[in-house]
């Protein structure tokens, strides 16, 4: 149906009168409804939607969101000594995290996986140590490391096969053997050595020889082989790469490029007839980028910002609308530039970003005065306001006052939550500087008024595409406000520079993707090469942003050792163990039908045994999985302390379950990401070195822990059910 009849048809038959931007609209809409009526799942998703579905995008968000947190109040955060240390961290946490993440999407937990990193790592110190009255077996590590793996396993088959068998819940039977293996590293260290350390493992020497030898009458030991695999160091100061800038500085412009290629690809509908010469402008664009980041990444000041800034904006416009010349299909822009609802939401946006940056401009950016003395008398009325707030809010969600035993309960527990609610703003008001509420309120005014200009955004895509276009384009200008703002305001160079630098490149890209998006058709079906050529494109551009980064982050050059700009930095073997680990455990569940039973079997065990999943193996091989990691981390954890006590491991599990929820995982099974539970260990990582590095009391990192977890599962919970509502 075209605009012309359609508009003849609603016209004639109710008597209105709408134009051709309106008609169009309509005919888009009941495409859109056909398609979802004939079969939910054939509904084309976009790229942004398929990506919110993910289960790890939250956790992926969280991460950037803190890392930008605490680069902006801690000095040594974002530089290799801070990241190093956060890998450090992470590694045995995030292998953990990954197994008991495959383990949750089972449907099942492990309550014994943190104890049982200790427990084997103790066995295969026990199997090396030498043999006599209270000694071990005093086996080689040739033969003491298979011997506690094929102890680990036997360890998980019996958590699986007793859930199994005996139908009790999986939390049950691990507690029972996490205190099972409390006990015996306790008791067998008593026993042995009667203390609660059990040896050394680099004294492993082996079986007695026949013959005297370099090693007297052992064989090796076999310390010498195993230690580079577990506990290998990577000294970045030792490592010298000329080149090293820049391949940091192709990998951001290349894969960068790469990506915002695939992006494009799933986004925008393709052209019958392309146009070469596109290309050749968006070559030139991507040569002045790389240009113009290089200046800015090398060069400080206000005028040469400003031409940078200029420069990139053009580069980006070059680039991104080459590509869009070449190989997409242009569309209407519509003649609607607004309605009541979105002009509405736009103007608050724009007062809130404005109202932070005014704000922060009118504070002290130097002054350490408490905001409790800068309000002097006018401290009690936002502590009132803050009262009557809470105790409002608590009206509204406690029950009833239908009797006076009801009615009193209710009074007093709204009374104490608006006593609380006063105090928490009088300690805000103590413990927060002048200069800490004017960080504060420029942060939250931002990034709230960045979301109101989203949600502005998404109301005006069904305008018209010219109405999204401005809204996005005034969304590019208030965070170049933004950028300049904090450019002209910080003594700091990492602000002045870097913070700059990122900013301007998202004001850049929100700049072009509404041109962009204004000028061409968004793709509302399925293409299979374009999927492809996305997909490889992607893969593409972080294989070669993730070379730039480990370039940037592995070596060191002359000129920093020469200007004293680098530190010491030790980069583990355990970080490879988990990154490998991690990009396992994604390639299995995800590509793999034992990955696909996993999910089945979590979701529903009953359903998955009548299509033909081995739901008990399955469950049982989770268990085996965990069982591994936790010796894979024992044995990282004792080639690197050389010794391990009775109480390693204990209680870690519930970081563990921690990092797997706030990447993604349900604590009710069948849905998850291993990918995000070690997205999930980084930001527990993060949390634990942050907090010190930003000059804090360490105190306080259990309750920032908890606070992020209850974050995470609340926005994990509300991008799921959003993103599933879209796609309906």
């Amino acid at each position: 149906m075209t605009k012309e009849i359609m508009t003849e048809v609603v016209a004639d038959k109710f008597n209105v009168e709408i134009d051709e931007d309106e008609a169009a609209a309509i005919v888009a809409e009941a495409e859109e409804s056909a398609v979802h009526k004939a079969d939910e799942r054939l509904a084309y998703q976009g790229v942004f939607q398929r990506l919110l579905v993910r289960p790890e995008v939250g956790a992926l968000i969280g991460a950037i969101t803190l890392w930008a947190f605490f680069w902006a109040v801690a000095t040594t955060f974002g530089i290799a000594t801070g990241f190093g240390s956060i890998l450090d961290v992470a590694a045995p946490l995030g292998i953990m995290a990954v197994a008991v993440s495959l383990l949750m999407i089972g449907g099942e937990f492990d309550l014994s996986a943190g104890a049982a990193t200790g427990t084997f790592g103790i066995i295969t110190i026990l199997l090396v140590k030498d043999v006599g009255e209270i000694g071990g077996a005093g086996l080689s590590l040739h033969l003491a490391i298979p011997l506690s793996l094929i102890i680990a396993l036997a360890m998980g088959y019996a958590n699986g096969t007793v859930v199994e068998r005996t139908g009790l819940p999986s939390f049950i039977v691990t507690l029972a053997t996490f205190f099972v293996y409390r006990g015996f590293k306790l008791g067998f260290s008593k026993l042995i050595i009667d203390n609660i350390s059990v040896g050394r493992i680099d004294e492993a020497r082996g079986t007695p020889n026949l013959e005297a030898g370099a090693d007297g009458f052992r064989a090796p030991g076999g310390y010498n082989f195993w230690r580079p695999i577990f506990d290998g160091v990577w000294a970045r100061n030792d490592h010298l790469l000329g080149s090293r800038d820049a391949l940091w500085l192709i990998g951001w412009v290349l894969g960068g490029t790469l990506l915002a290629i695939a992006v494009f690809e799933m986004n925008f509908r393709r052209a019958s007839r392309q146009k070469p010469a596109g290309a050749i402008v968006m070559v030139l664009g991507v040569a002045g980028a790389a240009v113009t980041l290089w200046y800015l990444h090398n060069f400080d000041g206000r005028t040469e910002n400003l031409v940078a800034s200029l420069a990139f904006v053009v580069s980006a416009m070059a680039s991104f609308g080459g590509l869009a010349l070449w190989r997409y299909e242009r569309q209407p822009i519509g003649s609607k530039l607004f309605t009541n609802e979105t002009l509405q939401w736009t103007i608050a946006g724009l007062l809130s970003i404005g109202g932070g940056i005014i704000i922060a401009g009118a504070l002290g950016m130097e002054s350490q005065q408490s905001v409790l003395e800068l309000a002097g008398a006018f401290r009690w009325p936002p502590v009132i306001l803050g009262g009557l707030a809470g105790g409002y809010v608590a009206s509204r969600t406690i029950g009833g006052f239908g009797d006076q035993q009801t009615a009193v309960r209710s009074t007093v527990s709204i009374v104490a939550l608006a006593t609380a609610s006063a105090f928490a703003v009088y300690a805000f008001m103590f413990m927060t500087t002048e200069q800490g509420l004017r960080a504060i309120l420029l942060g939250a005014m931002v990034i709230a008024g960045v979301l109101i200009l989203a949600v502005a955004a998404q109301k005006a895509r069904r305008v018209s595409p010219i109405a999204k276009g401005l809204v996005l384009a005034t969304l590019s200008l208030m965070a170049l406000w933004v950028a300049w703002f904090i450019q002209g305001q910080s003594r700091s160079t990492k602000f002045r520079s870097e913070a700059f630098g990122v900013i301007l490149v998202i004001a850049g890209g929100i700049l072009v993707w509404a041109i962009i998006s204004t000028l061409f058709a968004t793709r509302r079906e399925d293409h299979v090469p374009s999927a492809k050529l996305a997909e490889l494109f992607a893969k593409a551009g972080l294989a070669i942003l993730g070379v730039g980064c480990l370039a940037r982050l592995l070596f060191t050059t002359e000129a920093e050792l020469a200007a004293g700009r680098t530190s010491p930095v030790n980069f583990r073997m355990s970080v490879l163990w988990f990154l490998g680990v991690t990009a396992f455990a994604t390639w299995l569940l995800g590509s793999t039908k034992f990955g696909s039973w996993i999910f089945a079997v979590g979701g529903n065990k009953q359903a998955a045994r009548q299509i033909g999943v081995p739901a008990a193996r399955t469950k049982t091989q989770l268990f085996m999985i965990v069982a591994v990691a936790a010796w894979l981390v024992g044995l990282l954890l004792a080639f690197r302390l050389n010794t391990l006590q009775s109480g390693t491991g204990n209680g870690l599990e519930f970081d563990y379950i921690i990092a797997a929820v706030v990447g993604g995982s349900l604590l009710t099974g069948g849905y998850g990401s291993a990918f995000g539970a070690g997205m999930g260990a980084m930001i527990v990582a993060m949390s634990r070195q942050g907090i010190p590095a930003s000059r804090w009391n360490s105190d306080w990192q259990f309750a920032f822990l908890g606070i992020i977890l209850l974050l995470a599962v609340i926005g994990n919970n509300f991008i799921k059910t959003k993103a599933e509502a879209a796609g309906r």
